[in-house]
């Protein structure tokens, strides 16, 4: 990935996570197994709810408070796009969900749309969305939305201690 404007680089970092996640998805039996992943679509399933619990949701609250409002309003050339993420947005959700409660072949298909769905999503971020901030938006803005998206993941890293204790 690009080097990226300093208010976009936690969102950045969790799209790398996303495309390994994707990618494993997408190969299904191909993947690799050198990191603890597994073939075992039922396994894959609750490591999906667990990495939508876990980083996803924040992420999305992220960019749905902090980046898009910002983008809409400073870059008009954005809402459309922006629209079209967010519906991206409510996709993943519905496959996360259909993912907890599903088996066999249709477990298999939302698996594997959720890596396309999700890979996709995340290209069009980094090859479209966040080029036009990094080219248009305000540097005071830009700082703005940096900080917020840093409180939102510092609530996730909060929550994430609260589990673990």
């Amino acid at each position: 990935m690009a080097k990226r404007h300093p208010s976009l680089v936690l969102l950045s970092q969790d799209h790398h996570h996303g495309l390994a996640l994707a990618l494993r998805l997408r190969q299904g039996d191909n993947a690799l197994l050198t990191d603890g992943w597994t073939h075992d679509r039922k396994e894959q399933a609750k490591h999906v709810q667990g990495f939508y619990n876990e980083e996803l949701r924040w992420h999305f609250k992220a960019e749905e408070d902090a980046l898009f409002p910002q983008m809409i309003k400073h870059v008009s050339a954005s809402s459309s796009l922006i629209e079209s993420l967010i519906s991206q947005h409510r996709q993943l959700e519905v496959l996360v969900r259909r993912i907890g409660s599903s088996s066999g072949t249709q477990l298999e298909e939302s698996l594997v749309s959720m890596g396309q769905l999700l890979e996709q999503h995340i290209r069009s971020e980094e090859r479209e969305l966040f080029p036009l901030f990094e080219s248009t938006m305000p540097s005071d803005v830009a700082e703005q939305i940096g900080s917020k998206v840093k409180g939102i993941h510092a609530k996730q890293t909060l929550q994430e201690r609260a589990r673990e204790n």
